[in-house]
């Protein structure tokens, strides 16, 4: 079957080359890509960091001209920069969405006008979700925080990475919001999670992604094609609906 990657980070050339050989080498046939810088700043960029990052994922998608696609990466807490960091990322750029880690937590009224952008450009936003029992890290969102945004929003699509986290708290938390999706990356103790997925969103919901480098290829795409759902949810899953959401841009 065909392959989108919709959740890669990459952070230098040598990751860039390692992981585009190994994508390659597995049938991908687009990955899209956010630069988190693996420095104290990662998670909470400052303006120049974030410019920095993206610039280096525009060179990429340079490189790789119809193959690599990237995600804007911005920080709400710095509003105008973020700003004006998505105009030039997707329109200079040409990249596809907006990429958000844990500069604060999405229920923050600082996301309201990049939202309002990212509903202007009718562009999608990956956000960074996990629920943890031993508790968040300071910015990040639980599922609870993406449902609430979905609804002042709902004309914006979110994907929801990593099912939330906490899967079966994930799922149940955005079943009822059409706007929210939901990227399988992020762990490899996920057994059960795709067929509840697709029992509880509809495989139309859900997208292929593997969180590269962190988390292994083989074990993301394994979840996909040992799930016990049909060939055609499969093929939604891995390819189909990132081609949807993209659409030209891809």
């Amino acid at each position: 079957m065909k392959i989108i990657d919709m959740h890669v980070h990459l952070c230098d050339d040598e990751s860039f080359q390692h992981t585009l050989d190994l994508v390659k080498s597995a049938g991908v046939e687009k990955i899209v890509v956010s630069c988190l810088e693996p420095s104290d700043g990662v998670y909470k960029p400052t303006p120049e960091q974030f410019r920095e990052d993206n610039a280096r994922v525009y060179e990429w998608m340079k490189k790789e001209p119809g193959y690599v696609h990237g995600w804007v990466y911005v920080n709400p807490e710095h509003e105008r920069e973020s700003l004006d960091e998505i105009d030039r990322a997707i329109n200079e750029y040409g990249m596809t969405g907006i990429k958000f880690e844990c500069g604060c937590v999405c229920t923050d009224p600082r996301y309201i006008p990049i939202m309002e952008k990212a509903e202007s450009l009718n562009i999608p936003i990956l956000q960074h979700t996990w629920f943890k029992i031993t508790g968040c890290i300071d910015g990040e969102s639980k599922p609870a925080d993406v449902a609430f945004l979905a609804k002042q929003f709902p004309n914006v699509k979110i994907i929801m990475a990593h099912i939330g986290g906490d899967w079966q708290r994930g799922i149940k938390a955005i079943r009822g919001l059409p706007n929210v999706l939901i990227d399988i990356c992020g762990s490899i103790v996920d057994c059960g999670a795709i067929e509840m997925a697709v029992e509880e969103l509809g495989a139309e919901r859900i997208f292929f992604g593997t969180d590269l480098p962190d988390i292994d290829f083989w074990t993301n795409l394994g979840k996909v094609e040992g799930a016990d759902i049909t060939d055609e949810q499969k093929k939604l899953i891995l390819y189909d609906n990132a081609v949807r959401l993209l659409g030209g841009d891809l």
